[in-house]
């Protein structure tokens, strides 16, 4: 049986108005969308916002060793958002729903979209998949919104005594100030303000009593040295963290210098399994993967995983079932705090599927997988053939080399992404360094 793949990398109820988001943002998330072309299998159905390179299609199809012309790739019409992202109203369009209908008459049994929201609910019902999309009782109640929420996160993770950042959950301006300036600030501790729903970084602010404090994982810090000068910052900024009133703010203490790291795991029927884990390259926010964690030698990373297993269990017991994110830092001092998780297909997803369905299955023991985002380099044919021509292209036989997983089709360029497959981590310094240099020689016509 097949699947019906909806890569809506950004929505609603992850955002916000999605109109508000930057042209060239929607773009950029747009072009991401490709990543989950990894995830085909023969006869899936992808639903995308932006049409894909065909020769990239075929490319994905011959690497994952399946049929591309079994695979049906639908793009609705663009809506009030821009072609970016797949919004509500592109979801809701009759002339796409029609064409999805047609192309899953052959047989699907179930629906994965990036993001369980709403209107994903709701194509589901009307496909008549329901029944047969595993945790969709959960999912049709607000269940991915739910357990997308930041706040709802600090809830879990109290609730299953799992080691996380000092801080709080407010919903008014003055609780804010108050937690800021008596808890933190006024001890000399820098903050992270976390908008409750958004991701990769986007939707969190650093305040900090000191200047220098490097934003990682936030757009930027702000210093403020004293509490009026804290008081002006959240009157300024109070609609924007708070989506216009709509949503809580969670407030923790922002620790410098932590590496940020992460867990995937699977809900399923029967219990909880174990993905994989990386550590997350930002600058400074995500901008790619480090699979597996170079933490994962440290004391306390049993631990975490531990306490990733009892926050899956709480999310498998509330009717979750699919994937989930389980975000965490390694501190200075080696400690393993974790500040929160996403359920939904991640931006690890896809590489985890590489390694398991390319690299083989001892990837994540035999090799290192490095993710690279926001790359420049040449139209997608000729990318692969500079790669191929230079040796640096994925080559089974040795289970080394890179596969270019999103292309860069935009007009501005910087939206590609590869990952570079090999035994050990200098083997990806030397290959880094090689495709960068040549790219950079494509794009100057050296």
């Amino acid at each position: 049986m097949a699947t019906v793949i909806i890569s809506n990398q950004r929505t609603e109820e992850m955002v916000g108005d999605l109109e508000l988001l930057d042209p060239d943002y929607r773009r950029y998330v747009g072009n991401q969308a490709m990543r989950m072309a990894w995830c085909l299998q023969e006869g899936d159905v992808l639903v995308l916002p932006m049409p894909a390179d065909e020769e990239f299609l075929r490319y994905v199809a011959e690497s994952l060793g399946i049929d591309r012309d079994s695979v049906h790739v639908i793009v609705p019409p663009v809506g009030r958002a821009g072609e970016g992202v797949l919004s509500r109203d592109r979801l809701n369009d009759e002339r796409f729903l029609a064409e999805l209908r047609a192309a899953t008459t052959g047989g699907v049994d179930r629906v994965l979209p990036f993001h369980f929201d709403g209107s994903v609910a709701e194509l589901t019902k009307a496909l008549g998949l329901g029944a047969v999309t595993p945790g969709f009782g959960f999912l049709d109640q607000g269940g991915g919104k739910l357990l997308n929420s930041k706040s709802t996160f600090r809830s879990l993770a109290g609730g299953v005594d799992a080691a996380v950042p000092a801080g709080t959950v407010v919903s008014s301006q003055e609780d804010a100030e108050q937690f800021l300036w008596n808890a933190l600030l006024d001890r000399g501790h820098p903050a992270i303000l976390k908008q409750d729903f958004h991701v990769a970084g986007y939707g969190n602010e650093i305040v900090s009593p000191i200047s220098g404090v490097n934003p990682i994982g936030a757009q930027r810090a702000v210093v403020v040295e004293t509490r009026e000068e804290l008081s002006k910052y959240l009157a300024d900024r109070w609609e924007w963290l708070t989506d216009g009133g709509r949503n809580q703010v969670v407030i923790e203490h922002y620790l410098p210098d932590s590496a940020p790291i992460y867990a995937e795991i699977r809900i399923e029927d029967h219990g909880v399994e174990f993905t994989g884990h990386g550590e997350m390259r930002m600058k400074p926010v995500l901008n790619g993967l480090i699979v597996p964690s170079p933490s994962s030698g440290t004391a306390e990373f049993d631990g975490f995983l531990d306490t990733v297993y009892r926050l899956g269990a709480a999310i498998h017991a509330m009717g979750y079932r699919g994937t989930v994110s389980v975000d965490a830092i390694v501190t200075a001092d080696q400690s393993i705090l974790i500040n929160e998780f996403n359920c939904r297909t991640g931006g690890s997803t896809h590489i985890h599927r590489i390694g398991e369905r390319i690299v083989g299955s001892d990837y994540f023991e035999e090799r290192v997988l490095v993710e690279l985002r926001r790359c420049v380099f040449p139209a997608f044919a000729d990318a692969l053939d500079a790669l191929r021509s230079h040796g640096l292209a994925y080559d089974p036989s040795s289970r080394t080399g890179v596969l270019i997983t999103v292309t860069d089709d935009s007009s501005v360029g910087g939206f590609g992404e590869y990952c570079v497959v090999a035994r050990d981590s200098e083997q990806v310094e030397r290959m880094e360094a090689a495709v960068a240099e040549l790219f950079a020689a494509r794009q100057s016509g050296a």
